[in-house]
């Protein structure tokens, strides 16, 4: 077996030490004592999306793919990590020790538990892990960097990281476009597009480009079946009883759910608890809305073939070869030792 596949299967034997292994969920707890958005059931269902992700079937397609090192090499790759949902930092690590690269990595204050642990637990199978991945406060001599944060911290990072090849990621969110057409299973996978993980993944849909006269009742019903529990989460119902508030102070015209606020609004992004739509008239229409946001969209989710997008219920379902913002940051790490 090349040391790259041993690697990932490596990975997957970890988490799957999960359904016999209490440690595991002691580090779930810790995590959401850190990070109380980090409910047990959205680290479990990252959990279950790895799992999936490293089946060998996907595992072999995605490493066929590149003409990968035969060993590693001494050259170091820093990582500043995203923290928004559970485990989304590791994509980079994992991608950097594939390519190579000795991996300095800076986790999220938000998900500093889990990446540590899953790395931990996976270098029992392999040390490739143990060898290749270190975890740090500070990033120094690097030969490159990639780096996820807001657009305040992405314009430092570009300063920062000026002296040597970098990827520099920022605020991105996701759109659907509805047909008005949808059925309820539609409807149902739409919202965990909009809901999973609170809403606060970049591939998380806060924008809906609806058709002129949409009527929102029939999608709004099927929510109210099966997403009014999220009010429950604390921090969720804080972030919408805020947006509601200004809302009425403001006296703006707004749709209320009583666990989500939806808008007519022109950005690509809301906050927590609020959803944005805005009309179309054609397909054209809503592909030159698009065309507008192409560098804040992380994915488009719809049932128009005329569109580049991907099924209802879908955004959260990455695989291996699923990078951020479109940017092979495999193949980009290969060029890089070159």
């Amino acid at each position: 077996m090349d040391w790259q596949k041993e690697a990932l299967v490596a990975l997957r034997n970890a988490i799957e030490e999960i359904e016999t292994d209490g440690d595991w969920n002691g580090a779930i707890l810790d995590a959401y004592h850190k990070n109380r958005w980090f409910e047990e059931a959205q680290v479990l269902q990252s959990i279950h999306q790895w799992r999936v992700s490293l089946s060998d079937e996907n595992i072999n397609t995605w490493l066929l793919q590149y003409n990968l090192q035969r060993n590693p090499h001494n050259k170091h790759l820093g990582v500043i990590m995203a923290g928004n949902i559970p485990l989304v930092g590791m994509h980079d690590i994992i991608v950097g020790v594939i390519a190579g690269y000795h991996v300095l990595a800076k986790p999220s204050s938000d998900d500093a538990v889990l990446p540590k642990y899953w790395i931990q637990k996976a270098a029992k199978y392999c040390d490739t892990w143990e060898k290749q991945v270190s975890f740090v406060e500070q990033l120094q001599n690097l030969d490159v960097a990639i780096a996820t944060g807001s657009n305040n911290s992405a314009r430092y990072f570009s300063r920062y990281f000026q002296h040597i090849p970098h990827i520099i990621r920022n605020n991105r969110n996701s759109v659907a476009v509805l047909s008005g057409q949808e059925s309820d299973a539609e409807f149902l996978a739409l919202g965990r597009d909009v809901f999973d993980y609170f809403g606060l993944g970049c591939r998380n849909v806060t924008h809906f480009l609806v058709p002129h006269g949409y009527d929102f009742t029939p999608l709004f019903q099927c929510w109210d079946i099966h997403f009014h529990s999220v009010i429950n989460h604390n921090k969720y119902a804080n972030n919408y009883e805020y947006h509601r508030a200004i809302l009425l102070m403001n006296l703006d015209l707004h749709i209320d759910t009583g666990y989500l606020i939806a808008k007519e609004n022109s950005r690509l992004y809301a906050p927590v608890g609020m959803l944005n739509y805005s009309f179309y008239k054609d397909i054209s229409d809503a592909q030159a809305t698009i065309n507008k946001w192409v560098d804040q969209i992380q994915c488009i989710v719809s049932s128009f073939t005329e569109l580049e997008s991907i099924p209802f219920g879908t955004t959260q379902q990455t695989n291996l070869n699923d990078y951020a913002d479109g940017v092979d940051t495999l193949s980009w790490l290969l060029q890089m030792d070159h």
